[in-house]
């Protein structure tokens, strides 16, 4: 089943999230992924981030987390899918499908015409997933910056 996450998800939720973490080689850090953020921004008073799970005998087997965000050139809203994991176990059961066709949904109940994503290039497995979808690839590069602190000290030049 998928649903929508609820703070009483959030010990089997952050499990998955390091599953997940672990599945694209990013380095565990301690108190990596931050709980109390994640309650914060998914269930706080103003929610940012929209969580569901894929559940199956009360264990969670898999998650979708996205953000609205907004396109200057199309002036529209747009979905912004920062993640959809679900376990070794559960892949291959149609539950990546039932994970779109939700977030399609919720799309399509709030005017927003469109989804975006990112994968890592060597997901081979999501990559055919997305393909087989009908998902059509876009030919740019993601970058991150981080931002520095305005408590840090900062060299003069």
């Amino acid at each position: 089943m998928i649903r929508a996450a609820k703070p009483s998800d959030m010990a089997q939720l952050v499990k998955l999230i390091e599953a997940h973490a672990a599945y694209e080689g990013f380095p565990f850090q301690h108190g990596f992924p931050n709980r109390a953020g994640l309650e914060r921004l998914a269930f706080g008073h103003s929610t940012r981030l929209l969580i569901w799970v894929a559940e199956q005998d009360d264990q969670l087997i898999g998650y979708m987390s996205a953000t609205v965000d907004y396109s200057t050139w199309n002036a529209a809203a747009f979905l912004y899918l920062d993640c959809l994991y679900l376990t070794e176990a559960a892949r291959g059961l149609g539950l990546g499908k039932q994970m779109m066709e939700t977030l399609d949904l919720f799309a399509a109940e709030r005017g927003i015409p469109a989804i975006e994503w990112q994968t890592p290039p060597d997901n081979a497995l999501g990559l055919g997933f997305y393909r087989h979808i009908g998902a059509r690839e876009l030919p740019k590069r993601r970058f991150t910056r981080s931002v520095p602190s305005l408590f840090e000290e900062r060299a003069v030049a």
